[in-house]
C-alpha cells in the first residue's frame, strides 16, 4: 500500500520559510563570515625602517634622586598604502591603554613630549614630509620610574583621519624609556671647571699605600703607575683634608702607553670612609683612547665628599694597566 504524505497548511508555510532562509546570503558575523568586511579606503600606518617593529628607545638617569632626561629622540614617519589627491594632516597621541609592558612600567600621559604632533603627507605622496619626533619629558608621569626603579613604556597611536583608515596592526609606536642609576656623565668634559692643586689631595691604592706617581705632575714613562692586569682588579682612593664639593676627575694616559690606559671603572664617594655611595660605572670610549685623550669622569650633580674610591678598574689592554696622572676638578 502506498503511503500518502500529508502536509498541513501551517507546516507548509514553515517549510517554505526555512528553504528561503537557506538560499539567502549569510550575514556578516555569522560562523561563515566571522570578520566584518574591510574598508577599501587607503590605510594609514607606521612602519619605519629605522624603527624595526615600530619600537623606539629613550633614556633617563637617576642621578642621586634626581631624574635626568638624556638628549635623545625617537623619530618615525607615517605612511599611506596608496596616494591621495590632496594633502593629509595626520597626528599621534599617547595611548596608555594600548601599552604592552613586557617587563616595563606602563607610564601615564605626559611621560613624553611629542615635538611634532602633526605631520603632512603631501598630495600624491606615500610618506609624511617630516618625521614625528618624540622626547622624554620630566614630570609626574616620568617620575614614576624613581619609585619603580625600572624601565618604562609608552605607546603612541595614530589618530583617525578623514578619508583613510588606520591599519589595525601598524597604528602604534611603542617606546621604551630605559632607566639607569648613575651620577656620571658619559663622554664628559671639564669645561667651566677649575683644576685643584695636587697638593690639595693624595691617592692611595687598595692596600692604603701612597701612589705618588698619580700626583707628581708627569705622565712620562718613568713617572707613570703601572701593573699587570693579572694582579687586578685595582682600587685607588682619592682623599681630601675635608669634605669638598667635587665636579669631576680625569685619568691621563701614560705618554707612549695610551693603549694601556683605563677602559672601565666604578666610582664611590664617602665623607667618613665608612658609608660609601655608588655614583656609577663608566666606560672610556674607544675614540678617546685612540686619540690619547684624558678619561674624564664628570658628576651629573657635583658631590660633597672627602673620599673618592675607584674600584673594578680594568685596562684597555689585556696584559698591562698604566696611568700617567689623576687630576681633580671643582
Amino acid at each position: 500500500m502506498k503511503s500518502i504524505l500529508k502536509i498541513t497548511l501551517p507546516a507548509f508555510i514553515g517549510l517554505a520559510s526555512m528553504l528561503t532562509a537557506c538560499q539567502s546570503e549569510p550575514e556578516v558575523g555569522t560562523p561563515l563570515y566571522t570578520v566584518a568586511e574591510t574598508s577599501n579606503l587607503p590605510k594609514l600606518y607606521i612602519h619605519d625602517l629605522a624603527n624595526q617593529g615600530n619600537k623606539g628607545e629613550l633614556n633617563v638617569v637617576n642621578a642621586n634622586g634626581e631624574l635626568i632626561v638624556k638628549k635623545d629622540t625617537v623619530e618615525f614617519y607615517v605612511r599611506l598604502s596608496s596616494a591621495l589627491d590632496k594633502d593629509l594632516q595626520v597626528s599621534v597621541a599617547e595611548n596608555p591603554s594600548a601599552t604592552k609592558t613586557d617587563g616595563a612600567v606602563a607610564l601615564d600621559k605626559g611621560a613624553v613630549n611629542i615635538l611634532t604632533p602633526t605631520v603632512t603627507i603631501a598630495k600624491g605622496a606615500l610618506v609624511s614630509t617630516e618625521p614625528i619626533k618624540v622626547v622624554a619629558q620630566q614630570g609626574a608621569a616620568l617620575d614614576t620610574l624613581l619609585t619603580s626603579r625600572s624601565k618604562g613604556a609608552v605607546t603612541l597611536t595614530l589618530n583617525a583621519a578623514q578619508g583613510v583608515d588606520v591599519a589595525s596592526n601598524y597604528g602604534n609606536m611603542n617606546i621604551t624609556i630605559n632607566y639607569k642609576e648613575s651620577n656620571l656623565v658619559d663622554d664628559g668634559n671639564t669645561d667651566g671647571l677649575t683644576a685643584m692643586s695636587t697638593s690639595d689631595y693624595w691617592v692611595v691604592d687598595g692596600y692604603n699605600s701612597a701612589v705618588n706617581q698619580l700626583t707628581d705632575g708627569s705622565t712620562g714613562a718613568y713617572n707613570m703607575w703601572w701593573n699587570y692586569v693579572s694582579n687586578g682588579p685595582f682600587t685607588f682612593v682619592v682623599s681630601f683634608d675635608n669634605p669638598t664639593l667635587i665636579s669631576a676627575f680625569e685619568v691621563l694616559p701614560a705618554t707612549g702607553y695610551t693603549n694601556w690606559t683605563v677602559k672601565t671603572l666604578t666610582v664611590e664617594t664617602s665623607k667618613d670612609w665608612i658609608t660609601w655611595t655608588k655614583q656609577g660605572e663608566i666606560t672610556n670610549s674607544s675614540a678617546n683612547i685612540a686619540n690619547a685623550n684624558p678619561f674624564v669622569v664628570r658628576f651629573t650633580k657635583p658631590v660633597n665628599c672627602q673620599y673618592i674610591r675607584l674600584t673594578n678598574i680594568k685596562a684597555n689592554s689585556s696584559r698591562t694597566l698604566a696611568i700617567g696622572e689623576l687630576n681633580v676638578y671643582q
